[in-house]
């Protein structure tokens, strides 16, 4: 391991998506509001499908996006989906609903916005099957995927035997994160109108916040959206992923004031954290912060060299964005750390101050 990666991680300096914030990142967004039943219309999965998509963006995803979804618009979204995360095997996969949701027989589908359900019989016909996603996930043999669903809005649908509103709980396959905005027989409020939903409001806040890991910003989600609804409604998750992600790297904390480390050292981490990178977002937040730093050159031409996508949307109703793919950046090799700086360091993780002789070994030898 590189010394200053290893120090990065030590010290709490930089926190990066895994794996690496090197993987491509796509998302798929549908937000129905406009159905063409007039009891079924909803006043804020549009504003929530915006809201994701730039957050979203912020964090390096390519974005597709469906606005007021058929059932035939659907099926064309999850297929463009699947193909780009196909593309490389370390690749994020996110996929985001708000919408009407019903569950039947154990069953989850989400309405489009063309749906004429009058019984249980309609839904295989005339709904979109949730499971099509996560089979679409499997197909594309990506690394992770994430499923959020805020489709259990509390809006009349025909009272027929079977069908429930509220989504059921489903298994998630390896590699797979699912987030509900509510918990198993609850429905969630659609919120103000022009505003969000009180689960996509607390999601979009909770993602922004930098070095939080995947499943621990749930929990803040899930306390957000309780406190927000008196406790009447309670996100829920299923999990099955192995290490952690991250939306947004942590920024640089004051641990490397507090431990005496010469500036030009913590510039040298970030360095090494992002040179790697295929996310253009990576070298752009190198950049802020050091505008005028050592590597500010190099970062500049691994921007220019980051090409544009260029993505068609299979008909009016979807809308493909992107955030600048990536590609390969070679590594530049470092010495390896000796003996000494690995106890140094090992002493920095425990916490333990360092004397002004290993402060100076540190700075000096350790690079």
């Amino acid at each position: 391991m590189r010394l200053w990666l290893a120090l990065a991680a030590m010290l709490g300096l930089l926190s990066t998506a895994s794996p690496a914030s090197a993987e491509t990142r796509v998302a798929l967004i549908i937000g129905n509001s406009n159905y063409q039943k007039p009891s079924l219309r909803l006043a804020n999965p549009a504003n929530d499908a915006a809201a994701m998509q730039r957050a979203l963006q912020s964090a390096g995803f390519q974005t597709i996006v469906a606005l007021n979804a058929k059932r035939l618009d659907m099926y064309r979204a999850v297929d463009q989906f699947s193909a780009q995360i196909g593309r490389d095997p370390r690749a994020v996969g996110l996929f985001y609903y708000a919408g009407h949701g019903v569950q039947a027989g154990g069953t989850n589908y989400l309405i489009p916005v063309d749906a004429d359900i009058e019984s249980e019989a309609d839904l295989e016909a005339s709904a979109y099957d949730v499971d099509r996603v996560l089979r679409a996930m499997r197909l594309a043999q990506n690394d992770l995927n994430i499923v959020i669903l805020d489709a259990c809005r509390d809006n009349p649908l025909p009272k027929t035997r079977g069908v429930e509103r509220g989504l059921a709980r489903m298994d998630a396959p390896n590699g797979t994160f699912i987030a509900y905005a509510a918990a198993p027989g609850q429905t969630a409020q659609d919120g103000d109108s022009g505003a969000n939903g009180v689960f996509t409001a607390e999601l979009v806040r909770a993602m922004s916040e930098p070095g939080v890991p995947l499943e621990q910003m749930f929990k803040k989600v899930i306390a957000g959206v309780r406190a927000d609804t008196h406790g009447r409604q309670q996100p829920w998750s299923e999990a099955s992923i192995q290490g952690d992600f991250f939306f947004h790297a942590a920024v640089l904390s004051s641990a490397a004031v507090q431990s005496g480390l010469d500036p030009k050292q913590v510039e040298l981490a970030f360095w090494e954290s992002v040179k790697d990178s295929r996310n253009a977002a990576d070298f752009q937040a190198y950049l802020k912060k050091y505008p005028q730093g050592e590597f500010a050159d190099l970062a500049a031409n691994h921007l220019k060299a980051l090409p544009a996508v260029h993505q068609s949307a299979p008909n009016p109703s979807l809308v493909t964005t992107a955030a600048t793919p990536t590609v390969s950046v070679p590594a530049v090799s470092k010495k390896t750390a000796d003996s000494r700086c690995v106890r140094i360091l090992q002493r920095v993780e425990l916490g333990e101050p360092l004397d002004d002789q290993d402060r100076t070994y540190l700075t000096a030898t350790c690079q």
